[in-house]
């Protein structure tokens, strides 16, 4: 099947085998661009491997993965950020503890727009002048996320919550198309789970930027996306507006069943 080229995604046929356990059966689906998109299912059905199969942490056995009809797949993560503008987080959030928030961000600023540690560290006016704009930028996006009154703290000392709040800021550093967000509601308290979700549909309607959402939050989800999918067992088992799939007897079935 040959990919959508007005797609933000365009996964095709897409299997994921570790040794005789398939992780993932096949899965073909299209995110459309601007659209906020959740991804669930029951615990093991596949969901972070299909994550991880579309951004390059994981080479699919079978299937293609194309960004805008560019196929990107087997790339490596690095070369999805830069060249595909697609970025994802992680289930734990990944954040410099040693560093400020503000540091965190000019940070991640400095490793995805300049190659190599030379151009990354360089000294000299062109280089002061780079952090400078960085730290403009990471200013705005803390006042984005609410964490502006935070930018001198250490990130190892401010809570889970506001960790993930950090990772979502990080991850529009690098002015990204896509963003795949992996559990950013998870083990974070209800105000939180509001601001997270606040900060996607800011970034979605401001921006422009196309979210898939992996989450077990269904009342979040119903709230925040525009179309839900499901796996299940590997398999794609539903696709639809979030108030249908939650009554799909399979949908339900393969709930109970995990």
């Amino acid at each position: 099947m040959s990919p959508d080229p007005l797609a933000a995604l365009s996964i095709r046929g897409i299997e994921k085998r570790f040794g005789s356990i398939v992780a993932v059966a096949g899965v073909s689906v299209d995110i459309k661009l601007g659209e906020i998109c959740g991804l669930t299912g029951p615990n093991g059905s596949g969901k972070s491997t299909l994550f991880d199969c579309c951004t390059g942490l994981q080479k699919p056995s079978t299937g293609r993965v194309y960004a805008q009809g560019l196929d990107i797949t087997g790339w490596d993560m690095h070369r999805i950020v830069r060249e595909a503008r697609v970025i994802r987080s992680f289930q734990k959030a990944v954040v410099f503890r040693a560093l400020s928030v503000e540091e965190n961000l000019v940070l991640c600023g400095q490793m995805i727009a300049f190659q190599g540690m030379a151009s990354t560290f360089g000294v000299g006016p062109a280089s002061r002048h780079r952090v400078r704009r960085l730290r403009e930028q990471a200013g705005h996006l803390l006042e984005l996320v609410g964490l502006s009154h935070m930018r001198h703290a250490t990130a190892g000392q401010i809570s889970f919550g506001q960790q993930k709040l950090l990772q979502f800021a990080s991850m529009l550093m690098p002015e990204p198309q896509v963003i795949l967000l992996d559990e950013p509601m998870a083990g974070v308290n209800p105000i939180l789970i509001d601001r997270m979700m606040e900060n996607i549909n800011r970034a979605n309607q401001e921006q422009g930027i196309t979210f898939v959402v992996v989450e077990h939050n269904l009342d979040a989800m119903k709230a925040l996306c525009h179309r839900l999918l499901v796996l299940s067992r590997g398999e794609l088992i539903a696709d639809g507006t979030p108030d249908a799939v939650v009554r799909d007897p399979a949908v339900v079935e393969a709930y109970l069943a995990g």
